[in-house]
């Protein structure tokens, strides 16, 4: 993803976007402000994993990414590109992730 990009969700969700912030929001926007409780059970999860991850506490794995991804229906390589751009911004590495199929 690129910078100018990232720097519009940035802009239109009112805060940095992170695989926390991307999760949430996909709770409140495309699930109906459904509850944390709701989700975390939908995505067999608990709230307490549930809320670790929204508000960015614990970093999230590929392997979870993964299958977040295929549970909500969305991008598997977007949701693994944003934990790999958190893993990147958490170590103040100043570096992009643009992910391609390999061949």
């Amino acid at each position: 993803m690129s910078k100018e990009a990232l720097d519009f969700l940035d802009e239109i969700i009112g805060e940095d976007f992170t695989f926390g912030s991307m999760i949430k929001n996909i709770r409140l926007t495309d699930y109906d402000n459904m509850t944390q409780k709701d989700f975390a059970s939908m995505l067999q999860l608990s709230i307490g994993r549930l809320s670790d991850i929204e508000n960015d506490r614990k970093p999230t794995s590929i392997k979870k990414a993964i299958e977040l991804a295929k549970q909500l229906e969305q991008s598997k390589r977007f949701f693994v590109a944003t934990v790999i751009q958190d893993m990147l911004n958490n170590n103040k590495l100043n570096y992009r992730v643009d992910l391609q199929t390999a061949n």
